[in-house]
């Protein structure tokens, strides 16, 4: 599983995953993804290189969304494959997180920094 970051704004930042979010992918990243997120306020992330998702990505994403919103914060998710976005759906994570179909979609989430 491959992790890239570009930090936006203070406390915006986009996550760009590619892989497959099985055991082995969401091990690779969970240390790292969750480091990004818990310094973020506004985490986007972009799913569009993610071809697979299994329980264990659910419950990282599940995770990190749960600690941004106990902080006021936000997860967004991104670009998803439909098959993924149907597990995610499927399987609630809507609930959590925005599940929006573009970065243009992702980017109404941010926030300007406080002057």
């Amino acid at each position: 599983m491959k992790l890239d970051s570009t930090p936006l704004e203070p406390g915006q930042i986009v996550i760009s995953l590619a892989g497959r979010m099985d055991i082995a992918g969401a091990a690779e990243i969970e240390t790292t993804f969750s480091a990004l997120a818990s310094h973020a306020h506004v985490a986007l992330v972009d799913m569009a290189g993610v071809t697979f998702l299994a329980s264990i990505g659910i419950r990282l994403i599940l995770a990190n969304a749960k600690s941004l919103y106990k902080r006021d914060g936000k997860l967004v998710l991104f670009n998803c494959d439909p098959q993924v976005e149907r597990v995610l759906l499927t399987t609630g994570v809507g609930e959590l997180t925005e599940i929006v179909a573009t970065r243009a979609d992702a980017d109404r989430f941010l926030v300007p920094a406080a002057s």
